[in-house]
């Protein structure tokens, strides 16, 4: 059972917060040194190019006055609000936005995003100590178990690049705080401990993470719930209301990413494609980093392994709950590498919309913390002479595997002067060296233990600090790099940026980096989010390279030194403007010819039941996209043949959220705009509403009279503004209940 600690401890606690704020500046000062021949820099990619330019384009939003719930530079049109990666509603966003907002600066700052990321090292650590502290009883114990969880290889490995992932494993210990005091009783604070700690990863805007944390947490109130013998009835009482609360508050942003997730290529993975994980051998990462992969997310060091042991062995009725979700977590990891997933891919309805199963590490990372937590607590507090065998054996497994450790060294480092390292790193003589020295440390530190040492607190001092050093030793720099710009010039945006026919998109076959056209304002067609909208994502993959150009409205092409198409069907034509060096490549910049209205008005309809057919329609050499509209909503319009009409569209305005036409006609027609459907758009003519037609897949289309009418396309998403009213009502009464409950309490201490 849980102990409860009799009061605050604030010394020891300011001791704790203290050497944890020193670990997490020895893991994060260069990144912020001044000294720029010191300084460092988080690696491109997931970090800089999706999550970094993602708070720039809320940035943006809110220095137009609006959340930008629509976006045009992905996708040719995006639901950014309803992408949870967007992360609007996270407090961490606000550290990173709201400087750059209240100076007026056309970019967030690196440094502040850098810092928003790295500061969740420390908020795990700390929370987890506060967590440990009363799950524990020691103070040692929970400040070796928060170094171990804030600083071991899963937090400081690719989660901190994808910043996602880091802001909503951090919460958890909080929501293991919170639940574990609701199974006490339902307290406003246990409440509000809970409720922020499953709030906060909901907000933070992974998915898979925020599930995970509510899965461990689900099973960590039910152990705790029978252990402390609550009746089930109250139970599930007090978690319903918390999962109330936390879909009320959360609202705002999940109801948009349901709909979001049911228009996505997430709707539903084949078992292949959400199976992937880790390859069973990465087990050795629990002993040796770089072995299998470039990052090591299931390691916690040498001694807290051993610890984990005997914390399972000595503690086996407090910790076993631990060993179960640390076992189940690994195993899970695995994906379809271990049959076990496969039960679960059948049974949760959640598995078959995620992928990387070793995510699961989350689970292993934190169950080994509580181990070696309640292992050092227990050690401190003394073994029974019963027990005292347990201690002996780790020594000599620790004694043995230093041995190991030692007759490999030489062996790869004369493997390496022969240019052989199987390594991912390419430095496994270095690595298993530091092996070395930890193990040898490890084993030290049992000897002492075992032979009598006294001095408990310096055994326990030595343990934290011999934890941190091997941390620090393999995590620190393992995704720095050294500071780049993140989208140096470019020749192909430079041109892009002085074109003078707007609007007009471009399509980039991946020689710039990711999202280079959110930077720069430009309009992509493409874009790489974990998800994409469904049946966008399928029509660029499968329809003909000139025809999709044509009807996004692409101007510029920059490709892998190849030559394009032939586009004379569709009256364009491909003039190369640039060849530019690209390591042993070359990139091509392309500009079609002429360019293309952003809306057009056809007479002739082709219908058609289902999107295959709409697909293998326009893969159809006789489709004439001047000519007719592929659809499979119904048009109630008299048509008519294809005339030589002097039909006049002018685009009147056009932001993210609304384009505005004067069309003249001079008979009724179907005016096809190149702006891509999705649920919550809207279109009204000469101010009333009218049908929006989806045409050829992915357009927006209406029908018109002849005559000259006013169309508005409007993007008003009844998910946000439902969302946002669950959301508003939910704070109001949460509010309201606090206020009246603050008033009693002053009421009653007069």
């Amino acid at each position: 059972m849980i102990k409860k600690i009799p009061g605050v401890q604030w010394r020891t606690i300011g001791v704790a917060l203290l050497t944890l704020t020193a670990i997490w500046w020895l893991f994060t000062w260069r990144y912020f040194t001044p000294i720029l021949s010191d300084r460092l820099m988080l690696a491109t990619g997931d970090f800089t190019y999706h999550y970094f330019v993602f708070r720039d384009i809320f940035l943006h939003g809110l220095q137009h006055g609006t959340l930008p719930v629509w976006v045009r530079c992905l996708f040719s049109g995006f639901p950014f609000q309803a992408y949870a990666q967007s992360a609007f509603f996270y407090p961490g966003t606000w550290l990173t936005v709201l400087p750059a907002l209240m100076i007026g600066s056309p970019h967030v700052s690196l440094d502040l995003f850098h810092l928003e990321s790295l500061l969740h090292l420390w908020i795990a650590a700390v929370l987890t100590y506060i967590f440990l502290k009363e799950e524990t009883g020691s103070h040692w114990g929970a400040l070796l178990g928060a170094i171990v969880f804030g600083f071991g290889g899963y937090l400081t490995g690719y989660p901190i690049l994808q910043v996602a992932i880091i802001e909503g494993s951090a919460w958890l210990p909080l929501f293991l705080l919170g639940l574990n005091q609701l199974t006490k009783g339902l307290h406003p604070r246990a409440l509000t401990l809970a409720a922020l700690g499953g709030i906060l990863p909901i907000f933070a805007g992974q998915p898979q993470i925020y599930a995970l944390v509510w899965s461990l947490g689900t099973i960590f109130y039910i152990v705790r719930s029978w252990q402390v013998r609550l009746p089930w009835v109250e139970a599930v009482k007090r978690f319903g209301l918390l999962g109330l609360i936390a879909f009320g508050v959360t609202a705002i942003q999940f109801v948009p990413a349901l709909e979001f997730a049911r228009h996505s290529t997430r709707a539903r993975l084949s078992f292949a494609e959400s199976g992937s994980g880790f390859p069973v051998q990465d087990i050795i990462q629990l002993i040796q980093p770089g072995l299998v992969s470039h990052w090591h997310p299931l390691y916690v060091g040498f001694l807290p392994l051993t610890l984990a042991i005997a914390g399972a062995t000595l503690r086996w009725r407090t910790a076993r709950l631990w060993v179960g979700i640390g076992l189940l977590g690994l195993l899970l990891s695995f994906g379809a590498n271990f049959p076990l997933y496969e039960i679960a891919f059948q049974i949760f309805p959640f598995y078959p919309t995620t992928r990387s199963q070793e995510r699961h590490a989350l689970w292993v990372s934190f169950a080994l913390a509580a181990l070696a937590a309640h292992g050092l607590a227990a050690l401190m507090q003394g073994i029974p002479r019963s027990r005292r065998r347990v201690a002996f054996r780790l020594r000599r497994a620790s004694g043995l595997l230093a041995l190991g450790l030692g007759l490999a060294l030489p062996i790869v480092t004369f493997l390496a002067r022969q240019g052989i390292d199987p390594s991912d790193h390419r430095r496994l003589p270095q690595e298993v060296g530091l092996s070395l020295l930890m193990a040898l440390g490890a084993w030290a530190w049992w000897a002492a233990r075992t032979s009598g040492w006294r001095d408990r607190r310096g055994l326990s001092l030595g343990g934290v600090v011999l934890t941190a050093i091997n941390l620090a030793a393999f995590n620190r720099w393992l995704d720095a790099m050294p500071p780049s710009p993140i989208y140096p010039e470019h020749p192909a945006i430079q041109r892009m940026l002085v074109e003078a026919e707007r609007p007009f998109r471009f399509y980039d076959e991946w020689r710039m980096p990711d999202h280079i056209g959110c930077w720069f304002g430009l309009e992509d067609i493409d874009g790489s989010t974990s998800i994409q909208p469904e049946p966008y994502f399928r029509f660029l993959k499968v329809t003909p390279e000139p025809l999709q150009w044509w009807l996004l409205g692409v101007r510029y092409v920059v490709t892998w030194g190849r030559d394009l198409p032939d586009m004379s069907a569709l009256g364009r034509t491909a003039v190369l403007l640039d060849r530019i060096p690209q390591g042993q490549e070359e990139t091509r910049v392309f500009r079609l010819d002429p360019p293309l209205p952003w809306a057009w008005v056809v007479r002739k309809v082709r219908p058609v039941a289902t999107l295959e057919e709409a697909l293998t329609a326009l893969r159809d050499p006789a489709f004439r996209p001047l000519e007719e509209a592929i659809t499979m909503d119904p048009v109630i319009w008299p048509g008519g043949e294809q005339l030589p009409l002097t039909d006049q569209i002018q685009l009147l305005a056009r932001t993210a959220m609304e384009s505005r036409y004067r069309v003249r006609l001079e008979q009724p027609g179907l005016l096809i705009t190149r702006d891509p459907w999705y649920p919550g758009w809207e279109v009204s003519v000469n101010g009333r509403a009218a049908p929006l037609v989806r045409a050829n897949v992915i357009l927006m289309a209406v029908p018109l009279p002849a005559g000259e009418s006013e169309v508005v396309f409007r993007y008003r998403p009844w998910s946000f503004y439902v969302g946002a009213l669950i959301s508003g009502i939910t704070l109001f009464i949460l509010c309201s209940l606090g206020i009246m409950a603050l008033r009693g309490f002053r009421g009653s201490t007069r």
